[in-house]
């Protein structure tokens, strides 16, 4: 399923144009990621969990010429699902 399977299907289910529900989907989106960019949680109980996590800077090799190098920390982002909605899964 993607994005536009899911705005048709929503639009659809509620009797709303697609424009407005695509318009809510936009900015759900953008509300997400200004949130994860600030560090936030976002939490829908019952449902799932957006946060961030920090990962340590790595050590790696290039096996095809034996070259070393250190991969820097960065933030990326997790997901967590709700054991209720694993429940229904």
């Amino acid at each position: 399923m993607n994005k536009k399977i899911v705005i048709k299907t929503i639009a659809k289910n509620t009797n709303l144009p697609k424009s407005n529900v695509e318009l809510v989907i936009e900015n759900l989106e953008e509300l997400i990621l200004d949130a994860l960019r600030k560090g936030e949680t976002i939490n829908f109980t019952g449902f799932i969990k957006l946060y961030t996590k920090q990962k340590n800077e790595r050590a790696f090799v290039n096996f095809q010429t034996g070259e070393s190098f250190i991969a820097p920390a960065k933030v990326v982002p997790a997901v967590k699902f709700s054991p209720k909605f694993i429940k229904k899964l």
